[in-house]
């Protein structure tokens, strides 16, 4: 080993030598330190190794503080009602937002609250908390971010306990002959639920379309959560005659008269021909609109085995698409007799007016009478 051996080490602009030779530390305030010749003396070994203590520990005071200063951030009071990790909620109630709701501010300066609202964030289910969110029947969580690191973290339980409300909008009136895919019964009934989602079944079972009577049907509810509601409301079947209850388009072939009744009511009546007597009646019984249309050329042949083509605006088929209700624009005249020397193909022609009239009015599946 050689005779001198010497570790330099720069703090502070001093310089901390140590002779392997004498054991000794000194200390020296020179650019460069070498270490002493054998037997030199100097600072006596006590004194070196105090001031190098001194060094280290203020190092380390210097260091504590930064840790402190970089972690002294205000430290934040729940409030009592959210002092425990988990609790049950109805749906509907509301989840807190706000950090205002959690924590404690009566605690707090200004300024340390000021910190503490620009730096803490709340999550719902891992996501930012709003007040636009609607929570789900289950189980959810809620974390409190404090300085980019998780404070507090709730478990909460939502539970749905109110069943859905169902109303009867109205009973259906039909008449005998009128198809079961032309009643729609799920108008009958309004759902409505605090979830916002609901399943509605309908039984229709008891109703018999082709006999007179009053039938009822059942509607029941059920939401996500399993609760349920019931309601039941009643489809009508009616013989088909004039003024029965009901919205309906009711055709007189004696009276040659057009009227239409809104919940049995009349909303507009008119004059029409029908087919002509003997060879061109128009068909009789129950029958209802299948689809309307505008602008239409209607083509065939006369008795006389000449072809006709005639354009009308307005088109109501009720059976097939051979007859239906139509404007007329080549008579002047309706009602009375003309039907027995000078009437249609077998359609009910109207006055143009008229028939625009109940063009906007009717709506596939309106039961369309004619007798």
């Amino acid at each position: 080993m050689p005779e001198k051996a010497e570790y330099k080490m720069f703090v502070i602009k001093e310089i901390i030598s140590y002779c392997s030779y004498c054991k000794e530390i000194r200390i020296n305030r020179a650019k460069s330190a070498s270490a002493p010749e054998r037997g030199t003396s100097g600072a006596c070994c006590f004194t070196a190794a105090s001031s190098y203590i001194k060094l280290y520990a203020l190092l380390l005071i210097i260091s504590a503080a930064a840790f402190i200063l970089s972690a002294c951030n205000p430290v934040l009071a729940l409030n009592p009602r959210y002092s425990y990790t988990s609790f049950s909620l109805d749906l509907g109630e509301s989840i807190p937002y706000s950090i205002e709701e959690y924590i404690d501010f009566d605690r707090l300066s200004a300024e340390d609250a000021a910190f503490v609202r620009e730096n803490t964030e709340i999550l719902y289910d891992g996501k930012p908390a709003n007040e636009k969110f609607m929570a789900e029947p289950g189980d959810h969580s809620v974390t409190i971010m404090y300085c980019g690191h998780q404070y507090r973290n709730y478990q909460i339980e939502i539970t749905d306990k109110e069943a859905p409300v169902i109303k009867v909008v109205k009973n259906i009136y039909t008449f005998m002959g009128i198809p079961p895919e032309d009643v729609d019964p799920e108008s009958m009934f309004t759902v409505s639920d605090n979830s916002g989602k609901c399943e509605i079944k309908i039984s229709e079972t008891e109703v018999d379309y082709t006999k007179a009577g009053k039938y009822p049907v059942t509607a029941v509810a059920t939401d996500a959560s399993g609760n349920s509601s019931k309601a039941k409301a009643y489809v009508i079947v009616q013989k088909p005659k004039y003024g029965a209850v009901g919205t309906y388009v009711f055709v007189s072939i004696a009276k040659q008269h057009l009227t239409y009744f809104v919940d049995g009511k009349v909303a507009m009546d008119c004059p029409v021909v029908t087919g002509n007597a003997g060879n061109h009646n128009t068909p009789t019984g129950t029958f209802h609109l299948i689809y309307k249309s505008r602008n239409l050329v209607l083509k065939g042949s006369n008795d006389d085995g000449s072809k006709y083509a005639s354009h009308v605006n307005y088109w109501m088929a009720f059976l097939g698409s051979s007859y239906g209700l139509h404007d007329a624009s080549w008579r002047s005249t309706f009602g009375g007799k003309i039907y027995q020397g000078n009437g249609s193909h077998g359609c009910v022609n109207m006055p143009i007016p008229a028939a625009a009239e109940l063009f906007g009015m009717l709506e596939p599946g309106t039961p369309i009478l004619i007798y």
